[in-house]
């Protein structure tokens, strides 16, 4: 691999031909196509990091409820305030702090945001833990921590949601590229969200009516980036605003279940959708070999 090379961590994770690092047409807010009036969507992971600009494009989009969390109150009043400067008169916008990892804490959210703007319809997972270390020497209550946020604090939320949705709605859960792969010093996040994507696909089998997705937003420049990946970070965080508001629409019925990525160009995706529907191509792969009658063909 050639690190000088800025897409060196993007382009082995590529299922189309075209690479997009940044917003594009499609992909704009303020696309009709897009527009989120009648939603109401609840974000985690508001107070740092991607969560605050997927909520500026739903306010964008025009949104009739966003809901935002994470721990910093007062971070999320301040957000809350420039959400209700983007969306159109008449949006509710809810910013409520709480631990993701504590069921009471979740359950009082979701409280709060019944009270305060109703039915959730679309929920973005985009709360996420990268403690990092090495397995087996890393101290086990940090190594958790990325299982803590990741898996079960996506969970508790999801459980929550479900809760109150009546079997309909869409989730969207923030997977990443690095599960394909074994990075160093990583082992504790990409085991946490090679987990929540298990969860997803599950949830997408057992809740039919119930739009699942699992998305991978690229790399970008947060706090949670490590400095070994910060060269590579290239990614728009506008680009996972668009990519939600996407996938809660009827254009994107068939990729549910499936793992997409930011980078993926949709249109080129679109121009193969039979293939990719047949071959299940946004599945999860179980091993490199070739399973079943007969065992793998040997050379």
């Amino acid at each position: 691999m050639d690190y000088s090379d800025p897409d060196a961590f993007t382009l082995p994770y590529q299922l189309t031909k075209q690479v997009r690092r940044d917003v594009y047409p499609l992909l704009e807010p303020t696309q009709p196509e897009l527009s989120a009036k009648g939603k109401t969507v609840l974000i985690t992971g508001v107070s740092g990091g991607i969560g605050k600009v997927i909520a500026e494009s739903w306010a964008t989009a025009g949104a009739s409820g966003i809901v935002i969390t994470g721990r910093n109150v007062h971070v999320l009043e301040s957000i809350a305030t420039r959400l209700q400067s983007l969306a159109p008169p008449g949006t509710k916008v809810l910013a409520q702090a709480a631990d993701i990892t504590n069921e009471a804490s979740v359950a009082a959210l979701f409280a709060a945001t019944k009270e305060a703007v109703g039915k959730v319809h679309v929920l973005i997972n985009s709360a996420g833990s990268l403690e990092g270390g090495p397995v087996g020497t890393t101290d086990p209550t940090k190594f958790f921590n990325d299982f803590q946020v990741n898996v079960l604090g996506s969970y508790l939320v999801t459980h929550h949601f479900l809760a109150q949705a009546d079997g309909v709605g869409t989730v969207i859960s923030f997977t990443t590229g690095a599960i394909a792969n074994v990075f160093p010093g990583m082992g504790g996040y990409t085991a946490s969200k090679l987990a929540l994507v298990r969860i997803m696909e599950n949830l997408h089998v057992e809740q039919p009516n119930m739009r699942v997705f699992s998305l991978n937003p690229g790399i970008v420049q947060t706090g949670m980036t490590v400095d070994s990946l910060k060269p590579y970070a290239k990614d728009s965080p506008g680009l996972s605003g668009g990519w939600s508001l996407f996938l809660s629409t009827p254009r994107a019925e068939w990729m549910r279940g499936g793992i997409v990525s930011v980078n993926w160009d949709i249109e080129e995706m679109e121009a193969h959708k039979d293939q990719i529907v047949r071959d299940n191509l946004l599945g999860r792969a179980f091993l490199n070999a070739k399973l079943g009658k007969g065992g793998h063909p040997w050379t």
